[in-house]
């Protein structure tokens, strides 16, 4: 496909956002009940509600978001100068044009993007095609939300796609290598980096083919993870042509030798659960010696038909007159290999330089509270401080409670004491926490100008406890609510 010249890009850029095509400016000129329908990937009450819109914005949206065709003279005027538009816009052989791309705006972290990528399968009704380029779906901003952002001299985007974890990159990084085994998914990623005056270095091959020898500061990767398909490699977004879990397990297992000191790998994956094994079992089997601190967040975990049935609907293909074979040679193939589940998440590494690295291996299901980022790379400075306060030594350090943190009591009606009481973080992973009313009061009484082993003494006695009990028993409760954010260390 001919995309725009880099210098009629920018002037399309330009033009687009002068019409506040933007996140803010669609929402706007459709209204709540539209914009909603339109991201659940209905475009039925967008398309009414623009129909007899001739404005430049609304034309644009129609062109470019609803995946409609207009009046060339309405398209036209809409763009101005905008110049020659290579085969992104053609004619239907009539007066009336469409766009062979969708090219969405994307707002993050105060700045309006544009993103180009191929039509979803919701817009055009069409199975998608082996070279298909996603935009900025769901996983994709999972990912940059969870992203560590420490300013940094060389970051990777490992498998870039559209090129929009990359422009992330962009916004901290000195350089930016982003590579991917589809050329174009490198020319979709090229075209967006223009759009958004970005500068990336694209370079095509599988995995750390392209950045042989090369460390980095920061990667990224959201590769092409599906599992079992018995249609490998069909699909360039989602099949890798390796077997079962084996793409996320070589990126894991490669990534030591591509970080810097201190450096930073996060990646989604799929892994899977066999029978008679814990859900963690194959993320630990990639780690394996590797020296890198881990931590790896199952957000969920499907059984394999409704694993099948997801990615079956993803490409479009749950209505192709093939649709039970393949769901049946699909589920059979892991059926075959005892696969009872498939997990999805996060797997963030760090080279710590540590000789007992961290591993940790957590399930949460719960609604997030983005950014998540920021307390990724804080939970892996928590685990720092507590490898210098080991044991008992919590004892003596200063802690406060995180301003994040509130306690729930959930009473029964007509009951006496409550039920449960829970300690509940509201940012970040917003991680949960059931306590007893000692650890209620110690929560209550902490106090930054004096060791938390006073505390626990002074909650204990009030308590009538045998003091000495409270503190041994306090310790990994402590710990456990440093390392989660409850607490935090006063310096």
């Amino acid at each position: 496909m001919r995309l725009p010249r880099p210098d009629v890009a920018d002037r399309l850029a330009q033009r687009l956002n002068a019409l506040d095509y933007t996140v803010e400016g669609v929402q706007s000129l459709l209204g709540p009940v539209a914009s909603a329908a339109l991201e659940r990937g209905s475009t039925v009450l967008a398309g009414r509600q623009l129909r007899d819109d001739p404005s430049p914005l609304s034309t644009l949206v129609r062109v470019f978001l609803l995946a409609e065709l207009v009046e060339v003279s309405h398209f036209d005027a809409a763009l101005a100068e905008s110049g020659e538009l290579g085969d992104l816009v053609s004619a239907d052989g009539g007066d009336r044009v469409c766009s062979a791309l969708e090219v969405a705006p994307y707002a993050t972290d105060g700045d309006d993007w544009l993103l180009a990528s191929d039509w979803p399968t919701v817009r055009t009704g069409r199975p998608v095609s082996s070279q298909h380029v996603l935009g900025a779906g769901g996983a994709s901003q999972m990912l940059a939300q969870c992203t560590v952002r420490p300013t940094v001299r060389r970051a990777l985007d490992l498998g870039t796609g559209c090129g929009v974890q990359a422009l992330h990159l962009s916004q901290h990084s000195e350089s930016v290598v982003a590579t991917d085994v589809s050329s174009r998914c490198l020319d979709l990623a090229s075209f967006n980096a223009q759009l958004n005056r970005a500068s990336l270095d694209v370079r095509h091959g599988s995995l750390f083919e392209p950045v042989r020898h090369e460390r980095f500061d920061l990667i990224v990767s959201n590769p092409p993870f599906v599992i079992g398909s018995p249609d490998a490699g069909r699909h360039d977004y989602r099949d890798s042509g390796l077997p079962g879990d084996e793409v996320c397990a070589r990126i894991v297992g490669q990534a030591e030798g591509h970080l810097s000191d201190g450096g930073w790998c996060q990646l989604l994956a799929n892994w899977e659960v066999h029978a008679g094994e814990d859900w963690f079992r194959a993320p630990q089997r990639w780690l394996g010696s590797s020296g890198l601190d881990a931590w790896v967040v199952q957000r969920e975990v499907q059984d394999p038909a409704e694993y099948v049935e997801t990615w079956l609907r993803d490409a479009g293909d749950d209505g192709c007159n093939d649709y039970e074979r393949r769901y049946r040679d699909w589920y059979s193939g892991l059926a075959a290999r005892d696969v009872v589940g498939v997990g999805f998440g996060l797997v963030s590494l760090r080279a710590g330089g540590h000789d007992e690295p961290i591993r940790r291996f957590q399930h949460a299901a719960q609604p997030l509270a983005q950014p998540v980022g920021v307390e990724i790379a804080r939970w892996f400075d928590r685990q720092d401080y507590l490898r210098t306060t080991p044991g008992a030594e919590v004892l003596a350090a200063r802690l406060s409670v995180a301003p994040d943190v509130r306690v729930d009591v959930r009473l029964r009606p007509g009951a006496e004491r409550p039920e449960e009481l829970l300690a509940l973080r509201e940012t970040g992973w917003c991680w949960t926490a059931t306590l007893d009313a000692f650890a209620v009061d110690l929560l209550d009484r902490m106090a930054a100008d004096r060791p938390v082993g006073e505390v626990v003494a002074e909650v204990a006695q009030a308590a009538d406890l045998d003091v000495e009990e409270a503190l041994t028993a306090a310790v990994p409760v402590l710990r456990r609510m440093i390392e989660e954010g409850f607490l935090e260390s006063v310096a």
